[in-house]
């Protein structure tokens, strides 16, 4: 790909005419300090954005797309902007990736309908490829394709921390407690007790 071999600059001008990288950010004070911060440390095929407010940046030529830490309260964007994208580029949209995306917090989305039709729409068919997301008590991780784990700390192993569960899937919030319990005693697995 042009853009990768040219190591993202065009040697006959100063601009880059090919593909892009567009870089997404929580509000426009990010967008313009990582535009002031990283002229000089980025290729110019690389270009930075907001999520929300005017989007006045040509997004034409965009085939790379990452969202850096997303919110729920920028959701509606995010899909806008991920919808018009795929419509614009079609197959010549390469990635988009979400670094750290929070865009289900039931103090904005809720419990109900709005917040279910935005998981089903936008966050159920998204793959984890990095997931890691510390614990009181240990550590939930997953590098994909492989499972989701569950570990614990235990100053007896090697690492730090045992292994305690794998699933293929990433469990609830309760899921992970109950996980931690059954292994430590304090509940009965299911199918067991009574």
């Amino acid at each position: 790909m042009q853009i990768i071999a040219n190591q993202g600059f065009d040697p006959t001008t100063d601009s880059w005419d090919g593909a892009k990288l567009r870089i997404y950010f929580p509000d426009e004070g990010s967008a313009a300090l990582a535009r002031r911060d990283w002229k000089s440390e980025v290729p110019s095929c690389v270009e930075f954005s907001s999520c929300g407010g005017v989007q006045v940046a040509d997004t034409s030529k965009d085939s790379v797309v990452l969202f850096f830490c997303p919110r729920a309260s920028e959701a509606e964007f995010v899909e806008q902007i991920l919808y018009e994208t795929e419509e614009k580029r079609g197959d010549e949209l390469m990635l988009t990736v979400m670094v750290n995306p929070l865009l289900v917090d039931m103090g904005v989305t809720g419990f109900g309908m709005a917040g279910r039709r935005l998981r089903e729409r936008l966050i159920d068919g998204l793959i984890p490829a990095y997931y890691l997301r510390t614990l009181p008590w240990g550590a939930l991780t997953r590098v994909w394709p492989q499972l989701f784990t569950v570990w614990q700390e235990d100053a007896e192993e090697s690492t730090g921390y045992r292994l305690i569960k794998a699933m293929d899937r990433l469990p609830s919030n309760p899921e992970v407690e109950d996980i931690y319990d059954i292994e430590n005693g304090e509940m009965s697995a299911p199918g067991e007790g009574f």
